[in-house]
């Protein structure tokens, strides 16, 4: 690809790109206050004048009773989350688990009618949605705080303590709840393969993923302290990154790493994998999955090294909340450490387990590199027909040239 080719694919791309990040915030932040908005501006959009649409239940789609405990939600599932986490902190198991167990496969349906059905997947709701006790709580600090009552923002712009511990009940817990629910493919099997097909299917299911991994940053801990513009930014470099490993996962869990488990639907097997144009991308990912297998990754040290892969990748010149940033940062590295505790009987072997598993996020970097020069190959080369969901497209002509120049940098554990 020429030089004069790569800046008019990339000018393209960065100016829709925002857009289309933002849009995807947006639907999942549009009924709660913004930051710098007043209490009163906050109030107001809470009142129901005639003619103006009510804001809905962000947990269930019932019309929505206020903002209760950082989240625009209804006073039943305000209720449910109260009572289920003072249930849960009474009742926790010694691994920290709590009772509620789907008699599905944790995709109920939640909705008013609905949303009594299953006690699980509304709680996995409420966290995904961002609900949490401590909201209230500083609400309550501001106006026992004031010299008079005054209207308070019911979501102030919150503060990252050293240790974040008003995560509920615990920060693996959360990851686990809020991890994205299986995407299927729709890919055909019964028709004979081909690679632009295969490799339409897939570009497909990655735009599909894309929108999944937004809404999953949304309801990370700590990921919304964030400017709005770093938490784009983040997630413009690491979007491979994130599908890449956990397909690595998915790959190594179901199939031991020996085919690549794009969806349920959609398994990739030897054969697949020689067809042309799949063997090098195939090959690249196939390395992350023989990672998994030969250390034996557990699921909570992969939960925990997914986040970290999201806050792999900077601007050279810094993030806009840098401080913050790095704090979240380092809360996920201990969280890595304490999954690492957790499996490892002998102490001694804390260190080295660490330093594996961070030697293998450091390899990601030039792994998905590799996949991003496939990536931009096929979408440039028009002879092998293959179909780029818009986003995906724009995505890649964005990210490309920021590798290249050098605008982007890796945050790496280990020296080369």
């Amino acid at each position: 690809v020429n030089d004069n080719q790569h800046g008019f694919l990339s000018g393209i791309s960065s100016s829709c790109l925002s857009h289309i990040f933002s849009l995807s915030f947006s639907i999942y932040s549009s009924s709660s206050p913004r930051a710098g908005e007043t209490g009163s501006s906050a109030a107001a959009g809470q009142s129901k004048p005639s003619g103006q649409t009510h804001k809905i239940c962000l947990v269930c789609s019932d019309e929505a009773s206020g903002c209760h405990y950082g989240v625009v939600t209804c006073g039943s599932c305000k209720v449910f989350f109260k009572r289920a986490v003072e249930g849960w902190r009474a009742r926790q198991n010694t691994d920290g688990q709590h009772n509620y167990l789907c008699a599905g496969r944790n995709d109920c349906i939640i909705d008013k009618i609905r949303r009594k059905n299953c006690p699980a997947c509304r709680f996995r709701k409420c966290l995904q949605a961002g609900m949490n006790l401590e909201a209230r709580k500083n609400k309550k600090l501001k106006i026992k705080g004031a010299g008079t009552l005054e209207p308070v923002n019911p979501m102030p712009v919150p503060v990252i303590p050293r240790c974040m511990p008003q995560l509920v009940p615990t920060m693996l817990s959360v990851l686990k709840a809020i991890e994205p629910e299986i995407i299927y493919s729709g890919y055909d099997g019964t028709l004979p393969d081909t690679s632009s097909r295969l490799m339409s299917t897939l570009n497909r299911l990655g735009g599909q993923q894309v929108i999944s991994a937004v809404k999953w940053a949304k309801s990370l801990p700590g990921f919304r302290n964030l400017h709005l513009d770093d938490q784009m930014t983040l997630l413009q470099c690491s979007w491979l990154f994130l599908m890449s490993f956990s397909l690595g996962w998915r790959s190594y869990e179901q199939c031991n790493g020996s085919m690549l488990c794009f969806a349920p639907d959609l398994v990739i097997n030897k054969e697949r994998m020689k067809l042309p144009f799949m063997t090098d991308q195939c090959e690249q990912m196939l390395k992350i999955c023989n990672e998994f297998v030969r250390l034996q990754v557990s699921y909570d040290e992969y939960l925990c090294m997914k986040v970290l892969l999201l806050l792999s990748t900077v601007p050279k010149d810094g993030l806009k909340s840098q401080a913050v940033f790095d704090e979240i940062r380092m809360t996920y590295i201990k969280e890595l450490g304490k999954a690492i505790v957790k499996r490892e009987e002998n102490a001694s072997q804390n260190w080295q387990r660490f330093y594996q598993l961070t030697k293998l996020l450091d390899s990601m970097q030039e792994m998905v590199e590799g996949l991003l020069q496939i990536c931009f190959y096929t979408f440039v080369n028009k002879t092998l027909s293959v179909e780029f969901p818009e986003m995906l497209a724009e995505i890649i002509t964005n990210q490309i040239p920021k590798f290249k120049d050098g605008s982007v940098k890796p945050l790496l554990f280990h020296q080369k």
